[in-house]
Order: C-alpha cells, then sequence, then structure tokens
C-alpha cells in the first residue's frame, strides 16, 4: 500500500474514528472527516486532516467530502432505536455515500458493521460465514439496519462500484473503555455487592490498536474486495470481566457464576461472543496483540473507566 492516500472517514470524530483518524494522519494519509460534531477533533492541527461537520444524509456536504478521495472508511450511525430515524439518517445517508462514491470512482469502501448483525450465537466461535438472524438480536433494529446495510456494500461493489469489505467486531476499547454493562458492575463492585455474571459466557474485545492494522491491511488490498471479516484481540469471560472490575474498585464483592440456562440478567451478557478471526489472519496477514498485553490493556481501561466515573459521578 502506498503512502499519501486521500482517506475520507465518516464518524470519525465517534471513539473508534478519531483512534483511526489520528492512526492513518500517523501514516502519512491526507484525511478527511465527515461527522455531525467534529469538536472532539479541533485540537489536532495537522493540515493534512479536513474537517467536514455534517451527516451523511447531508447529500451537498458528502458531495465535497467524497471528491478526490481514494477510499473511504464508513463509521457514522446514529444508534437511534426509532425505525423512521435509521431509515432517514443512516440507510438514506449510506445510499447517498454508495452513489457519490460510485460517481466520483472511489477506488475502495471499508465498512465497519457490527457483531450484532450476527443476532444470536447459533455456534462458537462465530466465523464469517454464521447466518445472520437479526430478529434475535439484542437490538433488532441496530442488527437488521446494519445487516441491511453490509447488502448495500456488497451489492453497489457488484453493480456500480466501489468495492467494499466490510467489518464486524463486538466491542471495541483503547486507553477507555465505555459500555452501560461495565459502568453497572463497576458500581455494583464499588457498593460491595455481588457481581451476579452468567457461566461460560463473554465476548471478542477488540483492541483499538488492532482495529487499527485490520482496516490498514484492508485499504485498498485487493484481497479484501467483496469480502466479510471479523476483528478481535481477545476472548474474554464475562468473570474474567467481574475479576477486573473488582481489582479496579478494590472491592472484595463476592463473584457468583450462575448457569447460562439459569440466566435472567440482561441479554447482552448471555451469550458466549467468540468470533474468529482465522479468514482476516489468512487472507490480509492480521495479527492481534498477544494475550498477556491484550488483558493487561484491558484491565486498565476498565480502571480509567472507574477513575473516571469517580471523578464525573
Amino acid at each position: 500500500m502506498a503512502p499519501n492516500n486521500k482517506i475520507l472517514i465518516t464518524g470519525g470524530a465517534g471513539s473508534c474514528g478519531k483512534y483511526l483518524t489520528s492512526f492513518f494522519l500517523s501514516e502519512g494519509h491526507e484525511v478527511r472527516v465527515l461527522d455531525r460534531n467534529v469538536e472532539p477533533l479541533r485540537s489536532i492541527t495537522d493540515r493534512r486532516l479536513a474537517l467536514i461537520q455534517a451527516g451523511v444524509e447531508d447529500r451537498d456536504s458528502l458531495k465535497s467530502a467524497v471528491e478526490g478521495v481514494d477510499a473511504v472508511f464508513h463509521l457514522a450511525w446514529s444508534f437511534s432505536e426509532d425505525p423512521l430515524e435509521v431509515l432517514d439518517q443512516d440507510l438514506k445517508g449510506h445510499i447517498y455515500l454508495q452513489e457519490e462514491m460510485a460517481l466520483r470512482k472511489v477506488r475502495h469502501l471499508v465498512y465497519t458493521s457490527t457483531a450484532v448483525a450476527y443476532g444470536k450465537p447459533q455456534y462458537s466461535p462465530l466465523d464469517e460465514k454464521h447466518p445472520l438472524v437479526v430478529e434475535e438480536a439484542r437490538k433488532p433494529l441496530y442488527g437488521i439496519a446494519k445487516a441491511a446495510a453490509e447488502k448495500l456494500c456488497l451489492m453497489y461493489g457488484k453493480t456500480k462500484g466501489p468495492p467494499a469489505t466490510i467489518v464486524r467486531f463486538w466491542w471495541a476499547y483503547g486507553e477507555e473503555i465505555g459500555g452501560k454493562h461495565l459502568r453497572e458492575m463497576l458500581r455494583i463492585a464499588a457498593a460491595g455487592d455481588p457481581l451476579v455474571v452468567p457461566a461460560d459466557s463473554g465476548g471478542s474485545f477488540l483492541h483499538m490498536a488492532d482495529l487499527a492494522q485490520g482496516m490498514q491491511r484492508c485499504l485498498l488490498n485487493p484481497a479484501a474486495y467483496g469480502k466479510t471479516f471479523n476483528f478481535s484481540t481477545l476472548y474474554v469471560t464475562w468473570e474474567e470481566v467481574a475479576r477486573m472490575v473488582r481489582d479496579a474498585t478494590g472491592s472484595r464483592s463476592e463473584i457468583r457464576c450462575v448457569p447460562r440456562q439459569e440466566w435472567t440478567g440482561s441479554a447482552f451478557l448471555a451469550d458466549p461472543w467468540e468470533l474468529s478471526d482465522a479468514a482476516a489472519r489468512q487472507l490480509l496477514g492480521y495479527a492481534p496483540m498477544a494475550p498477556s498485553g491484550a488483558r493487561a490493556s484491558l484491565k486498565e481501561a476498565i480502571s480509567h473507566c472507574w477513575a473516571e466515573m469517580k471523578r464525573k459521578p
């Protein structure tokens, strides 16, 4: 891959987008960001960064954002629970983006989807051939819309262009980590109450550095065109997360593991979301960080989350 490509990142001021924006600037690329709120990127003084404050459904802004770029990383999403809003913003904006890329002969689209598109694990680990049982997803609207957007990517890739690569992951983290379920566990541990988690369940956490590495390996890579890849750094059980939470808070809370078939808590915690990244390793040379380093960085991120919660109650 030659340096100095011109890249558009939609949603580039979000948690993953900020990391990718800084990463691709550091790799020598020119980066444009299209986002409803670009304020989180104002502190970056690199002249190769251009900020466009708009949503993807704003077609006039989209035209100038897409003009002259080599590739697009599409991360923008409203995360709305309103079907009409998802249709009017996310999916309409997605189609506008695809049309503008086709008109302007953009060479490649990398679309960040989600493991939620799998709906509910039918087997483990989940590979890219796993069925998309979106109606059983913990957030069905999100899963349905993301799966539809994936299909649009592949359809345009076979008709108008550009070729598309779809990336799925479960939970990304870097120096920081968010998530209401994690914050609730931290509050419970801090209160000294038992941490109750389902046994034999967890998820494939993805470090931002591995996300960036995977995206870079996809970029303008013919081996990635028309393909879907899972990215993962480390599978961690909820019992392991509970121990990290307990350590972060200095708690002595008891950790209780409930058999999965008896679990009555949040559906988000109920299944083993272990993603297979074998295809990315084989076809792209994807190489996530070592498990020991990944565990240590996840524990540090959880501790940082707790520090922020105490600072901003």
